[in-house]
C-alpha cells in the first residue's frame, strides 16, 4: 500500500514539474501580440443623434462635434464642443422656456479590447461646462397678489453649470477611415448657479435639469492614423467591394478550353499550343 502511495505521489510531482515547462513552451511558440504605435490616430467626429433630434423637432437637442487623439490604441483623450437648443411650451399653461448656448466637455476613453482589430469597447469619463442665458415668457400671467392678468417676460437670466459624466460605448470601423459608434452616459451635476427668478428646465450639454440624467450619442468619426489603416479587422463594406473586383478580374481572364474525351492527348496538346 505504501509503495502504491509513493508511486502516485511521484507521478503527481512529475506532472506538476512538466506542466509549467510545457505551458512555457506553448507560450514561446504562440504568435507575438500586435502592438499599436504610441500615436495610433487622430479622429474628428460628429454626433448624428443630436442632429436627428433637432430635425424631428424634439424639445431639446445637443448638437456637437468632437476631436480626439489615440495613444497605443488604449487611451483616447477627447474634447467635445457643441450647442444646446431648447424651446419648451407648458402643457397646461402658456409658459415658454427657451435657451440656446454652447457647452464644452473634456475627458478620456479607455479601450477595453485587448486585440488591435478595429473594434473598441470604450469606458470613459467627461467633465462638462456650460455658461448660458435662458428666457421665461408667459403672455397670460396672473398676478398672485392683485389677480390681474398681464404678460410676463424674463429674458437673459444667467446660468452656470458643471457636471461629471461616466460613459460606456462601442465603436467599429465601417470603411477605410470611417468609424461608427455609440455610447450611453450617466450624468451628475457638480456645480449649479441660477437666477433667483427661476430655475431652468434644460441645461445645454447636460439635458433636463435633474439631480441625475442619462444621455447618449451616436458618433460618426473620421479616424486618421497608423492604427486606423492597419489592423486585423475587415471593414463592414470592404468585403463587398473586394468581391466585386475579384469577380471582374476572373471574368476578364481568358478561359482555357478543355479537350473533349474523344480527342487524343497529342491532338489536345497541339490544340492548346495554337
Amino acid at each position: 500500500m505504501k509503495t502504491r502511495t509513493c508511486r502516485f505521489i511521484s507521478i503527481l510531482l512529475l506532472i506538476s514539474l512538466l506542466c509549467p515547462t510545457a505551458w512555457a513552451g506553448n507560450k514561446k511558440d504562440s504568435k507575438p501580440k500586435e502592438k499599436a504605435p504610441l500615436l495610433s490616430g487622430v479622429g474628428v467626429g460628429i454626433d448624428i443623434c443630436g442632429l436627428a433630434m433637432k430635425a424631428v423637432g424634439a424639445r431639446f437637442a445637443n448638437m456637437e462635434i468632437s476631436g480626439r487623439i489615440g495613444l497605443k490604441e488604449k487611451y483616447f483623450p477627447i474634447f467635445e464642443i457643441g450647442i444646446g437648443d431648447c424651446t419648451r411650451y407648458g402643457g397646461e399653461t402658456t409658459n415658454v422656456f427657451s435657451t440656446r448656448a454652447p457647452y464644452w466637455r473634456i475627458g478620456m476613453d479607455y479601450n477595453l479590447n485587448k486585440k488591435v482589430n478595429g473594434n473598441r469597447f470604450l469606458l470613459g469619463v467627461r467633465y462638462g461646462f456650460s455658461s448660458y442665458k435662458y428666457d421665461f415668457t408667459c403672455p397670460d400671467f396672473t398676478d398672485p397678489v392683485y389677480g390681474t392678468v398681464r404678460p410676463l417676460q424674463l429674458e437673459g437670466l444667467q446660468g452656470n453649470n458643471q457636471w461629471l459624466e461616466f460613459c460606456l460605448g462601442f465603436e467599429t470601423r465601417l470603411w477605410s477611415i470611417v468609424r461608427l459608434g455609440y455610447n450611453i452616459r450617466y450624468k451628475m451635476p457638480t456645480m449649479q448657479s441660477y437666477s433667483d427668478l427661476g430655475t431652468p428646465y434644460y441645461v445645454p450639454g447636460y439635458g433636463r435639469n435633474d439631480d441625475t440624467a442619462f444621455g447618449g450619442t451616436v458618433n460618426l468619426t473620421f479616424d486618421i492614423g497608423k492604427s486606423a489603416r492597419k489592423n486585423g479587422q475587415k471593414p463592414l463594406f470592404g468585403n463587398l467591394f473586394g468581391k466585386k473586383k475579384n469577380k471582374e478580374k476572373e471574368d476578364a481572364k481568358p478561359k482555357e478550353k478543355t479537350p473533349s474525351p474523344t480527342e487524343s492527348t497529342p491532338r489536345a496538346a497541339k490544340r492548346r499550343a495554337q
